[in-house]
């Protein structure tokens, strides 16, 4: 109730007046009432928040709020009276809502102490009359300012106006401060006798340490020192007795604390060093009066009087305020003594007064350095248990050291730092439990104190870097570091606090604070010179180590700046990620405004300094100031980054720069810098979400920059690069050219950029400095510029041929030597780029030899196998690392792709084709010895081999070690299985077999040195597979490989011994891996005719502790634990029918089963005993020897049969039919399952226990009956599910069941089900021993499985349910005549009668109608009991081509005709299971009645759902799928469906009816099936399905909001508009065709767009996959060329990061636009011409000229959607590496968008080049073919007449130099101002025509 009072209601606010006097007296529960509804009044109780709105003059009550908080024994009503004491003193309008400030006036009251409750009543009597005349005298004050607020302001104004600067000073503080001086001094120097001179001492020393408190946690500490200066000035002039007091030697005790606070304001002020001075040589003997004190007090305390202990405490209080510093010190020990006996009271006055004198800790460590060490051992240590021996005892050391210990603990965090921080003793520092103390005091700082605290650690941190800069010491510099570490302590609190619990405003206020700080500012502009002295070449070197070398010389202090800039920016990027609230909001924008005041600061201390270092020639002095930038760049903007590196090489003069290091220092760090930014631009570009990156949350929303400014920058390195030859400028631009080639990392927001970058034109130059003086470096970057354009390329081959003609042994003498000089290391560099060479050259040639191809397989295949013929040395080399840290887990194809786009993957490419290009050493002899050499025979294992490291764990560099591994075993196979026209010889089987004994060894080392890999078991296709995990499989995977290739020569042998001790290994160390079971299986399998004791193998195996336990675990996964015979008939299979939803992942992907490791690796057991026992009967024929040798196969059949489940599941059919082997090829196991009544699982164990105890008792028979009914391990409900779920497909092989799972199962997989076979034959078995009665028979459910297993399509299984139906109706003949028997005869007579002869199969419908029946008869209280009775009863023969009941139930008038209906759908929907069935169905139009029920009003959801299921199934059945198309109107039917659900309008019935939708999407995909001809469906089937795919396209955008959120939904309407689609590409030229519009597909993609998060998204590819089927839209270029431009980039971002198929779909999308293009010009023309015969000429039209030459001009009118597409070309056929078969049409479609007049063609072609001629050479593109048709999956192909070699090659000429020009123009369009040069190409193509054979 008190929450709902009105904040302003009349006369609340006077409730005030009625607090009590004495606050404390009033009843516990009555404060708490109290105060809650005060809080509530004035909207606010939070300890850490501050208050919004405070009632007018509440300052007047503050008394009672502070009384509560000092005084109250219950933590809530303190945190309450803190809240409005708060309130309160805001309440007077001086503060400004600065809290901070408010709770320092409450800190230094002495029994203020936060959360503190006392416990004692004398405690709390103590500190209220300790605090009383604090109290008074505060309230007081508030009271005065409040009344005198605008008095104060006018004064504190006056007070902080500078004199100096003229201005005013901003207040950071409130004019309580001069209320409170004044007040002060007035009490001071009063002599009236109200307050006694240590009452005045008290006050005293409570304002000044108040007022030092908030001096030192101010960021401006000028404002407040100098109004303290003024203040204190003026008001001591105004008391004139009293004017020099302060500057007495021997100052009042009252006064001391003024005189203290005054000095150090004042060396503030006047910026002078501030210290403490120790005071331990001025102490001498005490005062006689302090000692009779201390005498006296102890006195009392050992005669343990108690009565007067509040009196004598705040008596000795006082005392202490009146002594001198220097006595106290004296006589410490005893003081602390005396402290500690009076309940540690105290110590509170000492902290107050040892916080003005901050010398007391160094004073202590240097009189009494032991009870100093002594009291830190206690506290660190001994927190929980405190000594308490010495109580009493006042003179000992120990209890001295132990006070001390209590004090410590209780002082405050401030009074403690600030006594350590300014200590000049250098081993206070290195005290560990000093500094363990302080985290402790730190981590203890209350809440609303965290920020003071924080600016309290600053201050001194500042403090010690300006005393550093005026006299460096080590004090300073552990200081400096001591505050470090507190401050990034309480910033972590702070912020981490902040995510849970403050508001983000608060988390602002630290970021402001930190970054505008002095100590920050000061350090970045001014930093602190270093230890170490750099060198004159400091920024030559490396980054890495120019960076290495600075943070060594950097100092420390700088290092503590730059690293809690770094810990702020850190902690504040993951803040409020997931919540955008406007105070969010306006956080997030306040942060941003700090870390750009930071950057510009940043940027203009950096550029200054550059400047004078430029002028100075000395950049020694620019190190820490790059090294500061470097530190926080991360943080920073990219594309400032670049701005500022333009900056810097504007300021240098490159061209006359020389390449002296000491002198070239500016070029150095413009390289550097420029080499960070692309780092930094490749990353955040390359992220996946760039808004949710640091940089982006600090402030940065660009997503393009000044692709301009780039290529200004990227020319400036690459002319420097070529000028000066620096490593330093290679580096750099190969940087730059990365992010040039981000293709396949780069994400949608920034691929404009990019695909304007792309176009960025590296000169030919490059290439010649690239092959100067080669490195890694150099080698990268020459791989990626040849790869930039067929120019580069080209231009690549004909330089590096020319270098490698020189090195061929038959070389002629008689050539200019080449200007380069190569070396065996730089060719292995350069050898990546060859392989790409060699790989444009066989796709330009077609495959042809040609001579560069050939010359640079001979360099490379000499080069290569020589050193590869000395591995180990080859291999070692540091270029063949891979230079990637710590990549140690990844997938098997990462891992993959690593190792074989590494250089020595590569290396052992090239090394192939070499061997297939050179018959010499392709020879068996010489392929022999090589492989001796790398592999002698003395070798044990791959890693003596290869890299002679067996240490597996102590690797360094595992990664190079399994690179080295992988590519050795790939070289190995290579040698040894290299196709040599098959021959074979001794040698070569016998080096083949030493292989794979090395690999085994290989493998079962890496099992026994890695036994955690067991972890990843089954995990071979996941994401994070461990390196050796890879390894291992990757050995694994060779030796399966190795023993099928050579598994004749391995048969040959006689004997494998190594079989034996792979199978050890396996059980040692991978017994639970799945994956290396199944190898093991495989490898096995080859060697099954080998000749090794299988015998044994199976021994070991079964000898393995875990194989019966892992066995065992099948029986574990059944759901079922039934047992013994149930009473109770099991209810309606109906009723038990649950329809799975469809699996709409099944449906269009690929369907993953999750089978669970444990069952995968229980599988895999099974099929490798039964493979083992396969071979061991194998083996046991061919010697011909009995079945007596050491294997217990009847104990084995028994393990395995109680672990049968007795179901259709993998594992119980593969145990099922080892069971059915053993007993068919082991006589002692002949039977056991008949023996055991074919009981299973766990019953069968029992049973065979109770079989042995009653075989030889005389009623063994009777006994065995009971046991059997107690034992029976028949389920019910798993009956229901397989009459329900029944395989009809499944098929019997030699006795064994096969079962195979039907498509209308294959939803139901993880269903369990019986195995019909083992199920029907234990039903034999049991009726034909009269286990069980009939009745209970049929109540079990297994009449109903024989029912349905008569419908079974195999003959075996009908079989077995035609003879169990039989002992069963002999049974049932032998029964009394009772109701249920009678019931059952009827129904068995009728099913009898209706069957025409023998062993027939009978419809499903009517065998799951009779298992119904045979439940619902024993039922009578069953709902269609009567009417199934009835049906039997009248009816004496079931006519199988009728539905039993249909018209009844499903047009029932009854009161349940909606549960009738329902029985019978349910009925309809079970029963169709063949394409018999369905036929039935059609021939009692049961389809038309469903389908047009389901259009009715009378129809529900239930009936609905129901029915289109029904339908869904029926659909796929061939069949019953033509006739409901071409006569059921199932397609219009379904589009009514589609079109129905985006037109209602209510969002929870549209919910319920989307449930029906996937079951449309599974019948769409049985209509247009494969195995239905789509070209035979009627004409009119197409325009029913365009019609489905526009409803499906409006409902996927229409009701987006209801299907974004479900992902399979919207996946499979995509899937569904794209099968449809498809289905119209497939059908003739002359046949309607579905296609979707420019407008549609760019509603598509808009809504695909908004629920995509990533383009890796699968709706985003789906949607992309749809928008390629259709046939691409001739009017493209009709949209908008802002809608164009954000389609295409869209489709080219989703398209780059697809996954891999066939061919790309960036293939397919550069295709589709081309077509579009094409097409798009064609239909204009045709348009314009209006002929229809325009292309009857298109036979003369050979050439693209004559092609373009035929055009109307009007075509090439300018528009603003031709750049757009021709730029999207360009850029995905430079993806694509110029793709040789789509330059043609590329050029084509470039040409048309692009080609501008010839005038202006001259300045980019160059100087006699022809366009005509170009156009000539090229054929006309095949997409002007007016046959042309779009294929998705598939270039259309067109029957051209067959050209020479030379006129193709002619053709690839003139298409890349025509790509060249459109990469000018477009270049040109773009702004830049370097284009292609293409005229000092002729002579490389000459070059090139000159290989062709004419």
């Amino acid at each position: 109730m008190l929450r709902t009072m009105p904040m302003d209601m009349e006369g609340l606010s006077d409730v005030f007046k009625f607090l009590p006097n004495n606050p404390l007296s009033s009843p516990t529960i009555l404060q708490q009432s109290l105060l809650e509804l005060l809080n509530e009044h004035v909207s606010q109780f939070s300890k850490d928040a501050t208050t919004i709105r405070t009632p007018p003059q509440m300052y007047k009550h503050l008394n009672p709020f502070i009384v509560w908080l000092l005084g109250s024994p219950a933590g809530q009503t303190k945190e309450q009276a803190y809240a409005l004491a708060k309130a309160a003193m805001l309440s007077t309008g001086a503060f400004d809502n600065n809290t901070r400030e408010i709770c320092a006036w409450f800190f230094f009251i002495p029994g203020h102490s936060g959360d503190h409750v006392y416990v004692e009543d004398t405690e709390a009597e103590i500190f209220q009359k300790l605090s009383s005349v604090i109290v008074s005298f505060l309230c007081d004050a508030v009271s005065t300012t409040g009344n005198n607020l605008y008095k104060y302001m006018e004064l504190l104004k006056r007070y902080i106006y500078d004199s100096e600067g003229g201005k005013d000073l901003s207040p950071e503080v409130s004019p309580f401060i001069i209320c409170v001086l004044e007040k002060c001094l007035r009490l001071l120097s009063s002599e009236s006798g109200s307050f006694t001179i240590p009452q005045k001492s008290l006050v005293s020393l409570y304002v000044c340490n108040t007022i030092k408190y908030l001096l030192d946690t101010q960021v401006n500490t000028r404002t407040l020192s100098l109004l303290i200066d003024r203040a204190l000035s003026e008001m001591l002039d105004n008391f004139s007795s009293k004017t020099d007091v302060l500057e007495l030697v021997d100052c009042p005790c009252e006064w001391r604390p003024l005189k203290s606070l005054l000095r150090f304001a004042r060396d503030i002020l006047h910026n002078r060093f501030y210290s403490i001075y120790s005071n331990v040589e001025n102490v001498t003997r005490s005062s006689d009066s302090f000692i009779d004190t201390l005498g006296n007090i102890k006195g009392v305390l050992r005669s343990e009087y108690q009565s007067g202990l509040v009196g004598l405490t705040v008596g000795f209080s006082f005392s202490l305020l009146c002594t001198r510093y220097n006595e106290i010190l004296q006589n410490f020990p005893l003081v602390l003594s005396i402290s500690s006996e009076l309940l540690e009271a105290p110590f509170s006055v000492l902290s107050s007064m040892f916080f003005l004198q901050s010398s007391f800790l160094t004073d202590v460590s240097k009189l009494r350095p032991e009870m100093l060490f002594d009291a830190l051992g206690s506290v660190t240590c001994c927190k929980e248990k405190e000594d308490n021996s010495c109580k009493g005892d006042l003179d000992s050391k120990k209890a001295a050291s132990a006070a001390f210990a209590r004090y410590l603990r209780s002082a405050p965090f401030c009074v403690l730092f600030s006594a350590i921080v300014q200590s000049s003793s250098c081993h206070l520092f290195e005290q560990s439990a000093l500094k363990k103390l302080l985290l402790d005091k730190v981590t203890a700082v209350p809440s609303d104190h965290l920020v003071s605290s924080l600016c309290y650690v600053m201050f001194w941190m500042n403090h010690a870097s300006s005393s550093y800069r005026i006299r460096s010491s080590d004090d300073l510099k552990m200081s400096s570091e001591t505050c470090f570490i507190l401050a990034e302590y309480l910033v972590k609190q702070l912020l981490d606090k902040n995510l849970s619990h403050v508001p983000v405003n608060c988390a602002a206020e630290v970021v402001e604070f930190i970054l505008n700080h002095p100590s920050v500012t000061s350090s970045l502009r001014f930093p602190l010179s270093g230890d170490i002295e750099f060198s004159d070449s400091i920024f030559g070197e490396s980054l890495g180590e120019l960076l290495q070398s600075a943070k060594q010389a950097v100092n420390r202090m700088d290092h503590h700046v730059l690293n809690l800039i770094k810990t702020v920016a850190e902690f504040v990027f993951p803040m409020c990620n997931d919540q955008l609230s406007e105070q969010v909001i306006n956080g997030r924008k306040q942060i941003s405004r700090a870390f750009e005041a930071m950057e510009q600061k940043l940027f203009l201390i950096f550029k200054t300094k550059f400047d004078a270092c430029i002028k100075s020639m000395d950049f020694k002095p620019f190190v820490p100031t790059f090294y500061a930038l470097h530190t926080l760049i991360r943080f920073i903007s990219p594309f400032k980054l670049l701005e500022l590196v333009n900056w810097l090489f504007s300021r240098i003069d490159s061209k006359n720069a020389t390449v002296h290091q000491s002198k070239r220092n500016d070029l150095f760090v413009c390289l550097h810098l420029a080499s960070c930014t692309f780092d930094i631009l490749s990353a955040y570009m390359g992220q996946p979400n760039p808004e949710t990156t640091l940089y982006s949350y600090l402030g940065g929303t660009e997503t393009h920059f000044d692709v301009l400014l780039f290529e200004r920058i990227f020319f400036q390195v690459f002319e420097i690069c070529c000028r000066f030859k620096l490593d330093i400028a290679d580096i750099c631009l190969l940087k730059a050219v990365k992010v040039v080639k981000m293709h396949k990392s780069v994400q949608d927001p920034y691929l404009s950029s990019i695909m304007v970058l792309s176009r960025v034109v590296t000169p030919i130059d490059i290439i010649s400095h690239c092959l100067h003086k080669v490195d890694r470096t150099k080698a990268d970057l020459l791989y990626l510029i040849t790869g930039t354009s067929p120019l580069h390329m080209s231009a690549f081959g004909f330089t590096f041929s020319e270098i490698l003609n020189t090195l061929l042994p038959n070389a002629d003498k008689n050539q200019e030597t080449s200007k380069y000089s190569l070396s065996d290391e730089e060719l292995t560099m350069l050898l990546p780029t060859a392989l790409l060479y060699l790989n444009s050259v066989t796709i330009k040639f077609e495959g042809q030899p040609s001579k560069p191809f050939q010359v640079i397989l001979s360099v490379y295949g000499r080069l290569l196998f020589g050193g590869f013929s000395k591995w180990k040395i080859f291999v070692s080399s540091s270029i063949f690392e891979i230079r990637l840290d710590k990549l140690l887990t990844a997938s098997r194809e990462e891992f993959s792709n690593l190792f074989s786009d590494s250089l020595l993957g590569k290396a052992i490419l090239i090394a192939r084709d070499h061997l297939a290009s050179d018959e010499d050493i392709s020879k068996l002899d010489w392929r022999l010895s090589l492989f001796n050499q790398v592999c002698p025979s003395n070798a044990d294992d791959i890693f003596d081999c290869c890299c002679g490291e067996t240490g597996l764990r102590s690797l360094k560099q595992p990664l190079e070690f399994v690179n080295k591994v992988v590519a050795y075993i790939n070289f190995c196979r290579i040698l040894l299985f290299f196709d040599c026209n098959g021959s074979e010889s001794q040698p070569l089987e016998k080096s083949r077999i030493q292989f794979l004994r090395m690999l085994i060894s290989t493998w079962m080392l890496i099992v026994k040195k890695f036994p955690e890999n067991n972890a990843y078991s089954g995990n071979i296709d996941g994401e994070n597979l461990s390196l050796f995990r890879f390894l291992e499989f990757f050995v694994m995977h060779n030796v399966l490989e190795l023993t099928t290739e050579i598994q004749s020569c391995l048969i040959k042998l006689d004997s494998l011994p190594f079989t034996e001790q792979l199978v050890k290994s396996f059980l040692l160390y991978r017994f639970e891996d799945s994956v290396t079971l199944k190898m093991l299986r495989t490898v096995l399998t080859s060697l099954s005719r080998g000749k090794f004791s299988c015998i044994s193998v199976i021994q070991l195996l079964l000898a393995h502790s875990k194989f019966a336990q892992s066995i065992h675990s099948a029986n574990q996964s059944l759901d079922s634990t039934q047992f013994g015979l149930v009473f109770t008939p099991m209810r309606s299979i109906m009723t038990s029918l649950v329809i799975p939803r469809t699996n709409l992942d099944s449906l269009y992907f690929e369907n993953k089963k999750s089978t669970s490791e444990p069952d995968l690796n229980l599988l895999e057991l099974i099929k490798l005993v039964r493979v083992l026992f396969q071979i061991y009967v194998q083996q046991r024929e061919e010697a011909n020897v009995g079945d007596e040798e050491g294997i217990n196969c009847r104990e084995l059949v028994y393990l395995l049969l109680s672990s049968y489940g007795a179901t259709c599941s993998e594992v119980d059919k593969e145990i099922y039919n080892l069971m059915l082997e053993i007993e068919s090829n082991d006589k002692s196991s002949a039977g056991i399952v008949a023996q055991t009544d074919y009981i299973w699982g766990p019953s069968s164990l029992k049973m065979r226990k109770d079989s042995v105890d009653l075989k030889n008792t005389e009623s063994f028979e009777e006994l065995q009956k009971v046991k059997f009914r107690e034992n029976i391990p028949i389920d019910p409900n798993l009956c229901a599910q397989t009459v329900l779920h029944f395989p009809y497909n499944g098929f019997v092989n030699g006795g064994a069941s096969s079962t195979v799972m039907t498509e209308a199962c294959s939803s139901t997989d993880k269903l369990q089900i019986y195995d019909p076979i083992f199920i029907l034959r234990f039903s034999i078995h049991c009726l034909s021993r009269n286990y069980i009665e009939p009745i209970e028979f049929a109540s079990l459910g297994l009449l109903a499985i024989t029912f349905v297993s008569m419908s079974s399509n195999d003959e075996v299984t009908r079989k077995l349910g035609y003879e169990a139906l039989s002992k069963f109706n002999s049974a049932l003949e032998k029964c009394q005549k009772k109701k249920d028997v009678k019931r059952l005869g009827l129904l068995m007579t009728s099913l009898q009668n209706g069957i025409e002869g023998q062993w027939r199969r009978i419809p499903s419908i009517i065998a799951i109608f009779c298992a119904e029946a045979s439940l619902v008869l024993l039922d009578e209280s069953y709902a269609n009991h009567s009417s199934i009775y009835e049906y039997f009863n009248n009816s004496r023969c079931v006519n199988m081509k009728d539905i039993p009941l249909f018209s009844n139930l499903f047009w029932s008038s009854s009161d349940k005709f909606k549960l009738d209906r329902l029985w019978m759908l349910r009925l309809l929907y079970v029963g169709l299971n063949t394409e018999d069935d369905a036929q039935i169905y059609l021939g009692n139009h049961i389809f038309k009645t469903l389908m047009s029920f389901y259009c009715s009003p009378l129809s529900d959801n239930d009936s609905k759902e129901l029915i289109i299921q029904i339908v869904e199934k029926a659909c796929q059945f061939h069949r019953a799928v033509r006739v409901l198309v071409e006569h059921g109107g199932l397609i219009l039917w379904l589009s009514s469906i589609v079109s129905s659900l985006y037109l209602i309008k209510c969002q929870d019935q549209k919910s319920a009816a989307f449930i029906q939708l996937p079951m449309v999407f599974k019948v769409v995909s049985y209509i247009t099936s494969p195995r239905d001809n789509i070209e035979r469906l009627p004409k009119h089937a197409m325009e029913q399905l365009s019609e489905l795919s526009s409803n499906l396209l409006k409902l996927l955008v229409s009701s987006f909001d209801l299907i974004k959120e479900e992902s399979t939904l919207c996946n499979s309407i995509l899937e569904t508009l794209t099968l449809l689609l498809k289905v119209s590409q497939k059908r003739e030229i002359s046949q309607p065709h579905f296609t979707l519009s420019e407008d549609s597909l760019f509603q598509l993609y808009k809504t695909v767009e908004l629920r995509s998060k990533t383009k890796s998204d699968p709706s985003t590819c789906l949607a992309l996959k749809a928008v390629l089927t259709t046939t691409p839209p001739i009017t493209i270029r009709r949209m908008r060329q802002e809608n164009l431009s954000k389609f295409l980039r869209w489709a080219v971002a989703t398209a780059i990061q697809s996954k891999p198929e066939e061919e790309s779909i960036v293939s397919k999308l550069l295709r589709w636009l081309i077509a579009s293009v094409i097409r798009g010009k064609i239909s204009r023309k045709l348009i314009e011409n209006d002929n229809t015969n325009s292309f009857s000429k298109r036979e003369s039209l050979h050439s693209l000229q004559s092609w373009l030459s035929s055009k109307n001009e009007k075509v090439f009118e300018e528009n603003g959607c031709d750049d757009v597409l021709a730029a999207t070309i360009f850029y995905l056929l430079q993806i694509l590496g110029f793709n040789h078969s789509l330059l043609p049409s590329a050029v084509s479609a470039l040409c048309l968008l692009l080609v501008p007049s010839s005038s202006e063609l001259e300045s980019l072609t160059g100087n006699g080049i022809s366009l005509p001629s170009l156009c000539t050479k090229i054929h006309c593109p095949t997409e002007a073919n007016p046959a042309w048709r779009w294929l998705y999956d598939e270039k259309w192909g067109e029957i051209s007449k067959e050209i020479s070699a030379a006129e193709k090659l002619d053709e690839i000429h003139a298409c890349e130099r025509l790509v060249m020009v459109a990469s000018n123009i477009l270049t040109k369009k773009s702004g830049f101002s370097n284009f292609s040069e293409l005229k000092d190409v002729e002579h490389i193509y000459d070059w090139e025509r000159s290989f062709i054979q004419i």
